[in-house]
């Protein structure tokens, strides 16, 4: 009996990996984030090659893939290298992810 996961060389004694996995989405931001049921609190560490704010769409993307699942119905914000918060908005591939609002040090009480 030969399974799904078997080669046509492989003994019933072999187990083969599929290798060929996607790996996760690279960002030139360096951040630390914070998910709650309802917000997701992005906060650059100020150690990348670019700013968070610079790189937000690959940044969103791999806090998608670590959540293993879609983060469009959250609240997202964004606290910059100078400490001031700001909301991200843009859920689709036709609109760009960008910051918005008026910053503040104070956490939004939501993003836009």
């Amino acid at each position: 009996m030969r399974y799904p996961f078997q080669s046509e060389h492989m003994s019933n004694h072999e187990i083969s990996f599929n290798t060929d996995l996607s790996e996760p989405t690279r960002t030139r931001a360096d951040f630390t984030y914070k998910i709650t049921p309802t917000v997701i609190s992005i906060v650059d560490t100020g150690l990348g090659k670019c700013s968070v704010a610079e790189d937000i769409e690959a940044v969103l993307r791999k806090i998608e893939y670590r959540h293993q699942g879609s983060i469009s119905s959250f609240k997202i914000m964004c606290r910059d290298g100078k400490g001031f918060w700001h909301g991200v908005h843009g859920r689709a591939k036709q609109h760009p992810f960008s910051l918005c609002g008026k910053a503040t040090r104070e956490k939004p009480a939501r993003s836009c």
